[in-house]
């Protein structure tokens, strides 16, 4: 939760920069659209960080490829879809429209670039012990199985098998 915490206040951090070099003043819209950064850019940083609490195993650096190979796809796919619902927004000659596009630019910018890469780095290097529920690794998921070619299913015969329902539902 920390890594995704202080991951999210570099994101703002780094968007109030930019306001401050593209010259957006502090008013009444920016301040509503950087409350709403928060909001979009830890939606990035969350998926990925869950999504490595459920790897298990002791591999920090396993355990953050399987998170982007399992959730990078999607959590970039969403920022895409984000950054061009707002693209057409740039156009615009309304300084609300117009300054709601530039901090959504850099919200979806800025915190996908957190989320797909440092967040990962950060993950690999301190990341937590997975949850006690998490799933195996990918490549010890199958040892110690067997294949269901191998396994002896007991032959009973048709009638047997109704006694016993029977008596069962009896009892």
């Amino acid at each position: 939760a920390f890594l995704i915490t202080a991951n999210v206040a570099f994101c703002i951090i780094e968007i109030l920069g930019f306001m401050f070099a593209l010259g957006i003043v502090i008013d009444s819209v920016s301040v509503i659209n950087v409350v709403l950064a928060v909001g979009l850019s830890v939606d990035y940083s969350a998926h990925i960080g869950h999504c490595f609490m459920v790897k298990g195993g002791t591999n920090n650096d396993a355990r953050v490829t399987e998170t982007l190979a399992d959730m990078g796809a999607s959590v970039f796919n969403g920022a895409l879809s984000t950054f061009l619902a707002v693209a057409v927004l740039l156009l615009s000659k309304s300084y609300v429209f117009k300054t709601l596009a530039i901090q959504f630019a850099l919200t979806v910018i800025l915190g996908v670039a957190h989320g797909l890469v440092l967040l990962p780095v950060l993950l690999s290097l301190f990341g937590p012990k997975s949850f006690a529920s998490a799933e195996l690794p990918q490549d010890t998921k199958n040892l110690g199985t067997e294949s269901i070619e191998s396994i002896e299913i007991p032959r009973t015969n048709k009638n047997s098998v109704t006694t016993q329902h029977t008596q069962s539902l009896q009892n």
